[in-house]
Formats: structure tokens, C-alpha cells, sequence
């Protein structure tokens, strides 16, 4: 049996989110989309294998989602407008910033591909089968690296 990964695209511009829906879907992902904060933090508490958000969303912003998704160990895309300070941040959460004005297919996909690849390095070889590694909201990949090593 095949196991679909998931992904949460959160955006405030419905033109954006669809771009991203309509690249992501042949790519073989099950997408669950937002539109505000408030709604992608909820849906974020029930696991995501990819957490993809545009940096403006109202009264907060993309960057917030990110800490969190990061805090469960969801790799994050972020979104947004070029601009050295939120690409700074972006990177320091330890999330890839993608600029708008340069965004297409491909290069979002490669994007998408280079942060998965990115996370399963980071999780030991021995954990990669093991259905709880898998689950970012039981254990983040962090304390069972940190296990491993222990041991």
C-alpha cells in the first residue's frame, strides 16, 4: 500500500495557493489548504508531511507558522516577497524562502524535493522505517537522533 504524503498550503492570495495545489497534485501529494492563521495553525496540530506558507497572512504572518511546523520537525516552505530580512529569518528557522517574483514549477518543486531529502538525511538510517520517526507530532526527529546517538 501506498502512503500519500500530505502537505498544508497556506496562502491569503487564492491565486497563489492554487499555483501551488495545481504543482503540487501531479506530484503525487494529498493537499489541505488555509487561507488564514488561525486555520493552518488548527489544521497544522494534525500532522503534515509539508508545511508550504505565503509570509503575508493578515495580522500574522507565514514566518509564525514556520516556528511551529519546525517545533514538530515539519519541513517548511515559506513564500513570499524578495526581501533580505524575512529570507534571513526564513533560513535561521530552518525553512527555505522562495521568492514570488522568481517562483515556477519547477524551481518550487525542486524546492520541495531538496527539503525532503534534506529531512530524511537528518534522521538515522535505522529510524527511517519506524512508523513513530515518521510521526511529527509523537516525536520529533531531533530526540531520536539524539536517542540514537545516546545509545
Amino acid at each position: 500500500m501506498q502512503r500519500f504524503r500530505s502537505a498544508l498550503v497556506v496562502a491569503a492570495t487564492p491565486g497563489l495557493a492554487a499555483r501551488l495545489c495545481a504543482w503540487l497534485k501531479p506530484a503525487g501529494w494529498n493537499i489541505t489548504t488555509a487561507h488564514t492563521y488561525a486555520s493552518a495553525k488548527s489544521r497544522l496540530d494534525f500532522g503534515t508531511d509539508l508545511l508550504v506558507t505565503e509570509v503575508e497572512l493578515g495580522e500574522y504572518n507565514g514566518l509564525q507558522l514556520a516556528v511551529r511546523a519546525q517545533s514538530s520537525g515539519v519541513p517548511t516552505l515559506v513564500v513570499g516577497r524578495p526581501d533580505a530580512v524575512l529570507e534571513r529569518d526564513a533560513e535561521q528557522l530552518g525553512s527555505t524562502y522562495l521568492r514570488k517574483d522568481e517562483l515556477n514549477h519547477h524551481r518550487f518543486l525542486i524546492a520541495v524535493d531538496a527539503k525532503l531529502d534534506l529531512l530524511q538525511h537528518l534522521i538515522p538510517a535505522a529510524c527511517r522505517n519506524v512508523e513513530f520517526a515518521r510521526r511529527t507530532w509523537a516525536v520529533r526527529s531531533a530526540t531520536v537522533v539524539r536517542r540514537m546517538l545516546l545509545n
